[in-house]
């Protein structure tokens, strides 16, 4: 699963800086989210709910990548994402 989740994160992280298009990046990711938690037996409430947060979260971070792509600062969001999408 891990393996799934960075082959993911990168080939977003390939569109975003090809698309410059965050809500596109984000909208994949959550719809997988929402993919991975109904298919693992959560319940629909707790799997909507926790998409949502998701989602918005990646929405968050696509937008900061993308609005700091020519500077230090991108790097550092990068791994910071990088590493809390992954626990």
């Amino acid at each position: 699963m891990l393996i799934f989740k960075v082959l993911i994160l990168v080939a977003l992280l390939r569109l975003l800086i090809t698309t410059e298009r965050p809500n596109l990046c984000a909208g994949i990711y959550t719809g997988l989210v929402l993919l991975v938690n109904l298919m693992s037996g959560l319940g629909f409430i707790t799997a909507i709910v926790a998409t949502a947060i998701s989602g918005a979260l990646a929405l968050l971070y696509f937008w900061l990548l993308n609005h700091f792509r020519d500077t230090a600062i991108f790097w550092v969001i990068l791994v910071v994402g990088l590493v809390i999408g992954l626990i």
